[in-house]
């Protein structure tokens, strides 16, 4: 890996622990972002880095031929990675998705169609005709984007007049213009972590998902997250087989995958798949339970083409961390601008903190926008039981603040603790 070349299509605080990896490897970086210093962090300790915007296709393929790349890496920007896709299909290097596979994971239409075929159920699907019919539909449905996440454009809708509300803002938010209208399913969510090397697909856990909103008028988001399912059992012996089996037929060789499910009338129903690890840096708890590390199999294949664990398929839960509880809790901020933030470093040392993974930096502004953009950041956390977990997040609460301009702590959850 050393003398290799990597070029990271982002510098922000989600691109910081692969960053670190990648200087421990001897690798030279080299980070692009339109951002500076300090927002940019990892321009910091780069190699080299430049201001360019990872859109501008063409200045980042003459970056690459200039400056000998070896490999690039994306990080979970839904963004960047198709931008990754295209420079290296020109360039002739090696990434672990494809323009294919990628659209079936980032077009919730054709993922759906996908389980289909897979024998795993969905949920039942309307046209926007349908709603001309009386009865046809069955109240309530929700309206969302085919190909955007993180809430974005989702409604959930009553009636017609919000079902062609919910639509208007779904086409809004949609870079296809198409959209879904699904049934509602009111359970919580269940994801289902999968990690692929040589084309081996391992299950590497299962968590559940409670979602609120931050605003009246927002769609619901992830309020808190705990690994293992309570489920768990029950979907290895029924849906884990089937899901493996689709992600095998669609050619997937290497990467980290992430399936939403409802668990609904004692089943399972998929919602949708990030082929990527999550914004909240999901593959800390499958390193923790399972001793591998999404992120350090993607960047080592960026740049080899190879896997990076021996014996990949013998791989099994840790005994030891298995025996634990591990929360992932989104921090949120109220709109404002950041002016100060007290007590990051301290929250380290609270007894049961894992990581705290800080998506705002001073000086950035918060939007009242009911969506992930208000986290300040994920707090990922480890005890024995929910109130030992309850109890470490109580400290951090209490220890980390973030002021505005007026010196008011804008912090909160929206999961009550």
């Amino acid at each position: 890996m050393k003398a290799k070349k990597i070029l990271f299509l982002g510098a922000s605080n989600y691109f910081w622990d692969a960053a670190n990896y990648v200087k421990e490897q001897g690798i030279y970086l080299i980070a692009v972002d339109n951002q500076k210093l300090p927002k940019a962090v990892v321009k910091s300790i780069a190699d080299e880095s430049y201001e360019i915007s990872t859109i501008d296709t063409e200045r980042l393929y003459k970056l690459c031929i200039d400056k000998n790349i070896d490999g690039i890496y994306a990080g979970a920007s839904e963004v960047n990675i198709p931008i990754a896709i295209e420079l290296c299909n020109r360039l002739g290097l090696d990434y672990y998705t494809n323009t294919k596979q990628w659209e079936m994971c980032t077009n919730k239409a054709i993922f759906k169609q996908k389980c289909v075929e897979a024998d795993i159920p969905v949920a039942k699907v309307y046209s926007y005709e349908d709603r001309k019919i009386e009865g046809k539909i069955e109240y309530p449905v929700v309206t969302k984007p085919v190909d955007n996440n993180g809430s974005t454009g989702i409604s959930i809708c009553n009636n017609i007049e919000e079902l062609e509300k919910g639509y208007e803002k779904a086409i809004n938010n949609s870079k296809s213009k198409t959209i879904l209208i699904e049934e509602y399913i009111p359970s919580d969510s269940v994801i289902i972590q999968y990690t692929v090397q040589d084309g081996i697909v391992k299950y590497t856990g299962m968590s559940d998902k409670k979602s609120k909103k931050i605003k009246q008028d927002s769609a619901p988001v992830m309020a808190i997250q705990f690994f293992p399912s309570v489920h768990e059992k029950e979907y290895l012996d029924t849906i884990n087989e089937k899901a493996i089996k689709m992600i095998e037929n669609a050619g997937i060789k290497f990467g980290a995958i992430w399936i939403e499910s409802f668990y609904h009338k004692n089943g399972f129903v998929f919602n949708e798949i990030g082929f990527r690890y999550g914004g909240s840096l999901t593959y800390y708890p499958v390193e923790y339970y399972y001793g591998v590390n999404q992120m350090n199999i993607i960047i080592h294949h960026a740049l080899t083409g190879e896997g990076l664990y021996k014996d990949f398929e013998k791989i099994n839960p840790l005994e030891k961390e298995h025996d634990n509880l591990y929360c992932i809790l989104p921090i949120q901020i109220k709109p404002c601008k950041i002016s100060k933030i007290e007590g990051l470093e301290e929250i380290k040392d609270i007894d049961g903190v894992y990581k705290f993974v800080v998506s705002h930096n001073v000086n950035d502004e918060i939007p009242d926008s009911g969506t992930t953009l208000q986290v300040f950041g994920y707090l990922h956390i480890v005890g024995k039981t929910k109130e030992d977990i309850f109890s470490s997040i109580k400290n951090v609460k209490s220890t980390l603040k973030v002021l505005d301009e007026n010196g008011s702590n804008k912090l909160f959850t929206v999961w009550e603790i």
